[in-house]
């Protein structure tokens, strides 16, 4: 039976080709046979590969990427392993491992889908894996999440209740820890549930918990990142529009991490604007009662962050009736004062709506308002696990508090400094007889004013840009073809400013017909609508105001749509642009369980259908400004339009920063008609002739050449730092506020790891080196490599072609304020220490560095002296090491850098010191021997 078995084998190989290219070969051999086989073609070695790869990109919070492998691993099976050549009542070990394993990694996918939002979709799922695994806990705590978030709580707990009878019943056990904390959070509504699951891979579920981790979690678990919550859906369908679980305003940056932090990373230093807001009650008949008192905090609460939301606030009680918003914690934006300005203003009108009527229960418990906006440096402090800080202190809040005991009911005050930073079109004026305050003046305006950016520089070094997308242009209309143009850059570098001078030439230069420019751009934040910026696209060619109500947008759209489309039924189009433009569908176009909320799909066909037809009509340029910050399912839409839309002369520019291909790496790949654009940095004479022109000089100076150094080719950074040197500040040393926001957000647009490294990179200097850095933060080399070549592709870091330290990899920071910001953010303490690292890698250098290593030992005395700590330890470690590092400069015969070292100990060695007399004539006699030397060296002088 065995020859059988084994000549019908070998009769398979040949039928499919084997083993003729020797990578499966049946050898008889004494007792039997012997299959060799390359692991590659087994699937179980492929299967292996992609649960590795699948787990990893969980870890690293990548939920599609890890879901789309895990379902190709679990994609592989067929059912039971081997169940076509398995003895019958055997029992194989290695079998029912494998089987644990597929339930792992289906409990794996489960969570990375569940991360995704995908609630519903994986209820039969999982009900079908407990009806073959009914104990298996993890999936039972992951089903139980899934019915609590789609409001099914009382089949959650009845899940429960089945699991524990069942563990009872079999096994005389109760459900675990973990599956008992989670019963009591659906009990109890624990608003930590919106957190959903977290595990490792392959590890046990950890559940969100009222009282915060477990201590002994969080000494075992590894620091890792968790599952981003979805939004939940609200009545207008648009609590769904951001599919990858980012608002309007996001920059397309990570989410905030959930992981645990390392003790010196709870307490950060960093700029934030806040608004303070106190509500006072007064009643009729006197003192109002407790009860109502409470009803109405609580009441007011929901109203404030209700209100902040739009603007992205951290919205924090005070005390008693007294609430603090902080905009820039946990999370930097460039605009952050202005965030703070216009949320005050919100809140403002929000507190000036009408209420009900005087005499009544309600209106005595109708609050007043008073309300003070500031900015300045904080501190913030973290809790082990928590994604926002568990407080937040600096004198900003105390000056805050101060002034809001002067401020007129119902009025609302900001400093000079936050409206300087981000008022800029708002319509502020000084407050009579209150230096240093600004509140809103009467006819301030009620839209969004200027950006508050400066006069437009001279416009240098963009011809080649300008060409190509001027050359877009003629091929779109030659060829009748749409075509998308993605101008990628920097902050500040000038994509918009090209894109501006290219509308401008075809209004001036573009022969018949002439075409229709659009523009239309993504708000940082309070967006109308999730639609944006195709939204704006459709107000643009419409002339609908943004925010106007339906009775005027709903007979402007349909006289439009109906001039673009007169032999077609218009209704859906104009039902669905509508809902495009932020407004609810009719009642009679109510579809399926959303009720009057439209279709994504549909929203988005009809657009399309829009677009095609405005270009059929005559030449369309449709320019998309900040797209990066456009929610994921737009800027899918964007990339795939040019491909789906028919014959038309459309020319679509997206502009964005380089940070859209950081979330979307394959962004325009194999697209046709899809070209990416990158906008580079000026040259150092072009940044100096920016500088020069801002100031109001013809000729650059030499000190504009080194505020250029500074700016580094950035137009909006040259423009700031030339404003900062006309008043007198030197650029180097205080970086304008516009440059610091802007490096800020950059550097919390990194995750956890990036920022840490970044932050030990600082740490080492301008200038730094992989070895460094390692020593500074304690990490693996190999994983600062990997973070440094990150910050490298975020250009923050430029490397340096031949390294100062042999066998090193050198870098340097491309702009001085991103390290500037980077260093601010670490408290003094947690500096000494790592400078104190620092000063030990320079001491073991091959070749010393005595400056280097004199710079560290500088550093961390100076900021332990600020800190009350006492430095003499520090002092004689520092001419030590310095002393050490001659010796071996003098040992290599490098007199003249032994020299160096010793000249940077003697400075920093006391006159009181014992030793101080044996390094003066150490000193000495070093120099005499280098002197003798070199005059033995010059050639003798003849008369």
């Amino acid at each position: 039976m065995v020859q059988n078995s084994v000549a019908g084998l070998r009769r398979a190989f040949q039928a499919v080709g084997e083993p003729a290219d020797g990578k499966a070969v049946l050898n008889t051999t004494v007792p039997g046979y012997v299959l060799r086989i390359e692991p590659e073609q087994l699937d179980l070695t492929e299967f292996h590969e992609l649960v590795t790869m699948g787990r990893a990109r969980l870890a690293a919070g990548d939920w599609a990427q890890a879901s789309e492998l895990l379902r190709r691993a679990l994609g592989l099976w067929r059912g039971p392993v081997l169940a076509d050549v398995s003895d019958a009542g055997l029992t194989w070990p290695e079998l029912a491992a494998l089987q644990g394993l597929r339930l792992a990694v289906h409990e794996d996918c489960i969570q990375a889908e569940l991360a995704m939002g995908r609630d519903r979709e994986l209820i039969g799922e999982l009900e079908s894996l407990l009806e073959a695994e009914p104990t298996r806990e993890r999936l039972v705590a992951q089903l139980m999440v899934v019915l609590y978030n789609c409001g099914r709580q009382p089949e959650a707990l009845d899940r429960y209740r089945r699991t524990r009878d069942l563990l009872a019943d079999r096994f005389g056990l109760e459900p675990g820890r973990d599956l008992r904390r989670l019963q009591r959070a659906i009990l109890s509504h624990d608003p930590a549930l919106a957190l959903r699951l977290t595990a490792a891979p392959g590890g046990p579920a950890e559940f969100p918990s009222p009282a915060g981790p477990r201590p002994e979690a969080a000494a075992q678990q590894p620091p890792r990142p968790r599952p981003v919550p979805a939004a939940p859906a609200r009545a207008d369908g648009r609590g769904d529009d951001r599919a990858d679980g980012r608002g309007a305003g996001s920059t397309g940056a990570p989410a905030v991490e959930h992981a645990f932090r390392a003790p010196w990373e709870r307490v950060e230093r960093r700029p934030a604007s806040v608004v303070m807001v106190r509500a006072r009650w007064t009643a009729d008949s006197g003192t109002l009662a407790p009860e109502h008192v409470d009803h109405a905090v609580k009441e007011l609460t929901a109203g404030i962050r209700r209100e902040m939301a739009p603007f992205g606030g951290l919205v924090r009680r005070a005390f008693g009736s007294v609430w603090l918003v902080v905009f820039g914690v946990p999370r930097a934006h460039e605009d952050d004062a202005e965030r703070a300005l216009r949320a005050a203003l919100a809140l403002r009108r929000h507190f000036e709506e009408p209420g009900p009527e005087p005499g009544t229960a309600a209106a005595a418990t109708r609050p007043v308002a008073h309300l003070v906006v500031g900015t300045g440096e904080v501190v913030v402090t973290y809790d082990d696990s928590a994604p926002e800080p568990v407080e937040v202190t600096g004198q900003v809040l105390d000056a805050c508090q101060h002034l809001l005991t002067q401020v007129p009911r119902g009025e609302l005050w900001a400093a000079d400094s936050v409206v300087e930073a981000g008022g800029a079109g708002l319509g502020f004026a000084p407050v009579p007889g209150v230096p240093g305050v600004q509140r809103p003046a009467p006819s301030r305006p009620d839209g969004r004013g200027p950006a508050g950016h400066p006069a437009e520089p001279p416009f240098l070094e963009r011809t080649h840009e300008l060409n190509l997308l001027c050359g877009a242009y003629r091929d779109t209309v030659r060829r009748q073809l749409p075509h998308l143009v993605t101008v990628l850059g920097e902050p500040g570098i000038g994509k918009t400013r090209l894109i501006g001078e290219f509308a401008a030439s075809l209004r001036d230069g573009a022969g018949p017909p002439a075409p229709r420019v659009l523009h239309a751009g993504t708000p940082a934040f309070d967006a109308h609508t999730p639609y944006e910026p195709l939204a704006g696209v459709v107000r643009a060619y419409t002339g609908i105001r943004a925010g106007a109500p339906a009775a005027v947008v709903l007979p402007a759209l349909t006289a439009v749509v109906r001039g673009l489309f007169p032999h077609d039924a218009t209704g859906p189009i104009v039902t669905a642009l509508a809902a495009c433009l932020g407004l609810p569908a009719p009642a009679a176009a109510a579809q399926g369980p959303d009720g009057g909320a439209v279709p994504r799909e549909e929203v988005l066909d009809a657009l399309r259908q829009f677009l095609e037809e405005a270009a059929a009509d005559r030449p369309l340029v449709v320019v998309l400004d900040d797209l990066h910050r456009a929610a994921d399912f737009v800027r899918s839409f964007v990339e795939d339009l040019t491909v789906r839309l028919g014959p038309v002369a459309l020319l679509l520019i997206a502009g964005a920063r380089s940070e859209l291909l950081h979330t979307r790496p394959s962004w325009g790949c194999a697209k046709r008609r899809s070209v990416l654009l990158h906008v580079a940095p000026l040259s150092t004479a072009a940044t100096a002739t920016v500088i020069g022109a801002a100031a109001g000089r013809r000729h650059p100076t030499p000190a504009d050449d080194r505020r250029a150094a500074l700016a580094d080719g950035n137009p909006l950074f040259a423009q700031a730092y030339a404003r900062a040197a006309d008043v007198g500040v030197d650029p180097a040393a205080a970086h304008p506020p516009a440059v610091l926001a802007v490096a800020a957000a950059q550097i919390d647009g990194l995750d956890r790891t990036a920022r840490s490294v970044l932050r030990d990179a600082a740490v080492v200097g301008g200038t730094l080196w992989r070895g460094a850095v390692a020593a500074v933060s304690r990490r693996d080399p190999e994983e600062v490599g990997r973070g440094l070549e990150l910050l490298e592709s975020r250009e923050l870091l430029r490397r340096v072609r031949r390294s100062g330290v042999p066998g090193d990899v050198e870098y340097v920071f491309r702009y001085a304020v991103s390290r500037y910001v980077a260093l601010a953010q670490l408290p003094g303490r947690v500096l000494v220490e790592r400078h104190l690292r620092a000063a030990d890698w320079a001491a073991l250098l091959d070749v010393p560095r005595p400056g280097l290593l004199a710079f560290h030992y500088d550093r961390a005395i100076a900021l332990a002296e600020a800190d009350g700590t006492p430095v003499e330890t520090m002092e004689r470690r520092a001419w030590e090491a310095l002393v050490g590092a001659s010796a071996r400069a003098a040992a290599a015969g490098d007199d003249a850098l032994a020299v160096s070292c010793l000249d940077h100990a003697l400075d920093r060695c006391p006159p009181g010191e014992p030793e101080r007399v044996w390094l003066v004539t150490h000193h000495r006699r070093i120099r005499d021997s280098l002197g003798t030397r070199d005059r033995h060296s010059r050639p003798a002088v003849t008369g």
